[in-house]
């Protein structure tokens, strides 16, 4: 007989190593952002460009402060260590840390109450 094709697979792979309801996941996607993005445009990866669309509308719906897009943006985008993006922000190493690890939790939180909703 035919063989079965689980179309799915591959997005239940990006959601198992990506989960957005958690804050490993959020920080595992966005160190590789740069992969996920490469995958959707090199490989018309379908799921990954979902995914990199969960993760726009969670930053949105999370009502970031302009620090935390600005050391996301800096950190994960411009690939700044954070020493530098805290000399580019003219505030300390900690601070960039911390308004990372808040927007990371902000993010995840906001897709948890989605999860109970």
């Amino acid at each position: 007989m035919g063989k079965v094709i689980d179309f799915s697979a591959k997005e239940r792979r990006l959601d198992d190593a990506y989960p957005l309801d958690s804050e490993r996941g959020i920080y595992a996607l966005l160190t590789q952002l740069h992969h996920v993005r490469e995958s959707r445009f090199l490989r018309g990866d379908y799921d990954a460009s979902l995914l990199l669309l969960d993760l726009a509308q969670s930053i949105t719906e999370a009502n970031l402060t302009h620090r935390q897009k600005q050391a996301l943006k800096l950190v994960f985008i411009n690939d700044f260590i954070q020493k530098d993006a805290a000399h580019w922000m003219n505030i300390s190493q900690q601070a960039v840390s911390e308004h990372v690890r808040s927007a990371i939790q902000r993010i995840a939180q906001i897709n948890e109450e989605k999860e109970v909703a």
